[in-house]
């Protein structure tokens, strides 16, 4: 028979072993674990935090107060006037902004409406005219607003485009599209989209002076970022928003003077993400167009 020792000595083997073989295996188990969590993590998804989200649900608001009645005496068809862009930025030397307060103060815009994307969501959301009225959505581009059935009328229900214009007669009607188109690949399209779109607009509101504006600049830092919303683009797109207001009779207005930068940029302070534009930034654009119509 073994002696007692022998045996003891076989068991603390044992155990050794058996120690050492869980060590074995929870090293294993952790080397394995962190290979996945690697790879895991090198696969997942880029998220671009600079790419505009597009609401599934387009909302229209309206600031009017009271529907008013446009003289169709007073709107005389013009030919296109185009306000030539400035080369130089707006001399804030004495610290203010040329447009900070509009000279013309007795423009309420109570005979205006904005049709556009998100760029114009955010001139309503800073405007001091509440009797101006927006119909604009983030995300809205030159085909949807004419398919979408979602837009807010005024009174509670929801509609279309179409509804909306029909329910008043405006003095004035200023458009803003093209940000949002800059990634078709062919300019002729854009082009017909927009003179069709345009063309709707006016059969609602004949008698409107009708301004066409051009897409405004955007900031260095989203201009270097080499994707389809960048300076060159919108110079392309602008021109044939300006050719349609040539071809159509109507007004085309160049605001960039309002808020672009000595070297023709949107001023890094005045947006968050290169595109859009603080509140005092939307004010500007405001306040230029209420002096340049």
């Amino acid at each position: 028979m073994e002696s007692n020792s022998v045996i003891r000595k076989r068991r603390v083997k044992a155990q050794q072993n058996m120690v050492t073989a869980l060590c074995l295996g929870c090293m294993l188990f952790t080397v394995c674990w962190s290979v996945f969590a690697a790879v895991k993590e090198a696969h997942k998804p880029a998220v671009d935090t600079k790419a505009e989200k597009t609401a599934p649900k387009i909302e229209i608001t309206s600031h009017e107060a009271k529907p008013e009645e446009t003289d169709s005496s007073e709107a005389e068809p013009e030919s296109s006037v185009t306000e030539e862009t400035s080369s130089n930025a707006p001399d804030i030397s004495d610290g203010e902004h040329p447009y900070a307060v509009a000279k013309d103060t007795a423009d309420d815009l109570g005979d205006a409406v904005f049709i556009g994307d998100s760029r114009t969501v955010g001139m309503m959301n800073s405007t001091d005219k509440p009797q101006a009225t927006f119909l604009c959505a983030v995300g809205l581009n030159i085909d949807t607003v004419l398919t979408s059935a979602e837009i807010a009328q005024g009174d509670g229900s929801v509609g279309t485009l179409q509804q909306a214009l029909s329910t008043r007669q405006f003095g004035r009607v200023f458009i803003s599209f093209g940000t949002n188109e800059m990634g078709w690949p062919y300019v002729d399209t854009f082009e017909e989209h927009y003179t069709e779109m345009v063309k709707t607009i006016q059969s609602y509101q004949p008698n409107a002076e009708i301004y066409l504006i051009g897409i405004l600049p955007l900031a260095e830092s989203q201009d270097q970022d080499g994707d389809a919303v960048n300076n060159e683009n919108a110079r392309t797109f602008t021109a044939s928003i300006e050719k349609v207001a040539g071809e159509l009779g109507l007004h085309y207005l160049d605001c960039s003077p309002a808020v672009a930068d000595e070297n023709g940029y949107l001023p890094e302070e005045a947006s968050p993400d290169g595109i859009h534009m603080t509140a005092d930034y939307c004010l500007y654009w405001q306040n230029f167009i209420i002096d340049n119509t």
